[in-house]
C-alpha cells in the first residue's frame, strides 16, 4: 500500500477547475435550498400581510386575491425558468436528454388533455380546467422524469 501525501504544489488547471466547479455547486445548492424557504415563508408571509390590510380576524385566513395568486405562480415560473437555464450549462449530454424528454412529456400531455378537460367540463363541474390540464400535464412530466431517473 502506498501511502497518500498531500502535494505542497499549487493545483493544477483541471484540479483548479473541478473545485470551483463543486464549490459552484454548492452554493447553488445551497442558494436553490434558501430561496425555496423564503418563497415558501413568502407565500404564508403574503397572506398574512394581506389580511392584515382587509381586517380579518386573527387565525381566519381569507384566500388571496386571483391577482396575487397570478403573481406567485409567474414568479414560480420565473423562478424555475432561470434555475433551469443556468443549469443548463452545467449539465451532461444526458442529463440534457433526460430534459428535453421530459419537457416533450410535459408538452405533448398538455396538448392532449387540454382539450380533453375542457370537453370534460362541460358534463363534470371543474371550476378552472386549463389550470386542471396544466397541473395534469406537470405530474406527468414529474412522473415521467422521477421513472427514468429510478430506472437508470
Amino acid at each position: 500500500m502506498t501511502p497518500m501525501m498531500v502535494s505542497d504544489r499549487e493545483a493544477g488547471w483541471g484540479e483548479a477547475r473541478a473545485g470551483a466547479k463543486s464549490a459552484r455547486k454548492a452554493r447553488r445548492r445551497i442558494v436553490l435550498a434558501v430561496s425555496a424557504a423564503v418563497l415558501v415563508g413568502g407565500i404564508d408571509f403574503l397572506r398574512g400581510f394581506y389580511d392584515g390590510l382587509t381586517g380579518a380576524p386573527r387565525g381566519a385566513s381569507t384566500p388571496l386575491p386571483q391577482n396575487w395568486a397570478d403573481a406567485v405562480m409567474v414568479t414560480l415560473l420565473v423562478v424555475a425558468g432561470l434555475v433551469t437555464w443556468r443549469n443548463w450549462r452545467e449539465t451532461d449530454e444526458m442529463q440534457r436528454l433526460l430534459a428535453i424528454q421530459t419537457w416533450a412529456v410535459i408538452g405533448l400531455s398538455g396538448f392532449l388533455l387540454n382539450p380533453l378537460i375542457e370537453i370534460g367540463s362541460r358534463w363534470m363541474p371543474m371550476h378552472q380546467p386549463g389550470q386542471v390540464a396544466w397541473l395534469a400535464s406537470a405530474a406527468a412530466g414529474m412522473v415521467f422524469y422521477a421513472y427514468r431517473r429510478v430506472r437508470a
